[in-house]
């Protein structure tokens, strides 16, 4: 009895193992096993109260939803998240927020973007540069120093500093800039822009650091390098903006240099000469 009970179990639960064997290969939809309904994405945006930088984003889509994705538009594009979250805005302007609610399928639906506008920058995210505008009076902000005895000239006018050099081309090789010392924070991500144009300049250098060293006379200012805007052999005319992002191991004082220079004996630094302006320094990160 037990022997023929052993025989008929087996092949039973053999044919089973086949049959669904078979059809999950034949088709790789969980709609075979269970049907899955569409979803309908909704979420919702809600500024904290009292804080005009805030909001909170939450997915408010019904059915069976096991995921979502967001866009919060600052730039660094959509990833899953939680189902509710705060969303930080630091500076100023329009955002346009996107969520996607993913079903069971791994399928993503597509709610309607909404958008939110803050008015103000937060006080931690404003320019650590003091006169970076250029405006009357700015250079009283910025430090200057200079690695060599001939010395960079620069000029304060028509909302720009412009450096020039006394002669053109050089007749002894000029090294020097301007800085600045600002507070940051460690570990968080900063970013640098200004405005900068130059007509053609010809064996000459522009560069921007970020050290802790104090800039001084008669030395080269050689402390972590993060941009080259005016590298050598590529001494071609530019008018526009050059930006560079920035993270700091440390917090404490940084020196913010911007640093130029041009070889004799057939260095300059363009008819125009070098002129920056728009300089802009801020946190960017939460």
């Amino acid at each position: 009895m037990n022997f023929k009970i052993y025989k008929l179990v087996v092949p039973l639960a053999l044919g089973v193992f086949v049959v669904f064997g078979c059809k999950k290969e034949s088709n790789n939809s969980y709609e075979d096993y269970a049907p899955v309904d569409s979803l309908a994405a909704t979420f919702t945006v809600t500024a904290v109260p009292g804080n005009d930088t805030k909001f909170v984003i939450t997915n408010t889509t019904k059915g069976d939803c096991v995921g979502t994705r967001w866009d919060v538009g600052k730039g660094s594009g959509a990833a899953m998240g939680k189902t509710s979250d705060t969303v930080f805005y630091p500076l100023a302007g329009t955002y346009t927020i996107k969520m996607q609610a993913l079903d069971k399928r791994g399928k993503l639906y597509s709610a309607t973007p909404a958008s939110v506008t803050t008015t103000k920058n937060d006080p931690a995210y404003d320019n650590l540069i003091r006169g970076g505008k250029m405006d009357a009076g700015d250079d009283q902000f910025w430090g200057r120093y200079d690695a060599q005895t001939n010395k960079i000239v620069w000029t304060l006018a028509n909302n720009a500093y412009t450096a020039t050099t006394a002669a053109k081309p050089v007749t002894a090789s000029v090294n020097g800039g301007i800085y600045q010392p600002v507070q940051v924070v460690a570990n968080k991500t900063y970013r640098f822009t200004m405005n900068v144009s130059y007509g053609a300049p010809q064996d000459a250098w522009l560069e921007l650091y970020f050290g802790q060293a104090v800039p001084a006379d008669g030395k080269d200012y050689t402390d972590n390098k993060k941009l080259g805007l005016i590298n050598w052999g590529t001494w071609t005319a530019f008018n526009g903006t050059r930006t560079v992002d920035v993270v700091f191991g440390a917090g404490g004082t940084i020196y913010t240099v911007i640093k130029m220079g041009c070889n004799a004996p057939n260095g300059h630094f363009s008819t125009p000469g070098i002129s920056i302006t728009n300089v802009d320094f801020r946190r960017i990160q939460e």
